[in-house]
């Protein structure tokens, strides 16, 4: 199984069980996600907020378009109690963890 498939599967798991515990060791300590309408989250920002179960957020339908040891690029749906989603997101990888995660996400 690919790094960015154990990772997406560790955040849906932590917006369910409102833990991000398990999603922490996939990151590295200066990690960013950003994009869509939720602007740019720092490591900590992130693990909290997937803590919080998103907004709340379900993600399904992974498809991994593009993986390596320095990039991922990954297609998923999104959704929350405003409307559905389908995301985009391209990730950057140093050191075998995530350091980057950006999303563009269209309403669908």
């Amino acid at each position: 199984m690919s790094a960015v498939t154990e990772a997406y599967k560790a955040w849906r798991e932590g917006f369910v069980n409102k833990d991000s515990s398990r999603l922490a060791e996939f990151f590295t300590d200066d990690f960013q996600f950003g994009g869509g309408t939720i602007g740019t989250m720092n490591k900590q920002e992130t693990l909290d907020w997937t803590a919080a179960g998103g907004n709340p957020t379900s993600v399904d339908d992974l498809e991994v378009l593009y993986e390596n040891d320095e990039v991922a690029v990954i297609t998923h749906s999104a959704k929350n109690p405003e409307n559905n989603g389908q995301v985009m997101a391209c990730a950057t990888k140093r050191d075998g963890k995530f350091s980057h995660w950006r999303i563009v996400r269209q309403v669908v």
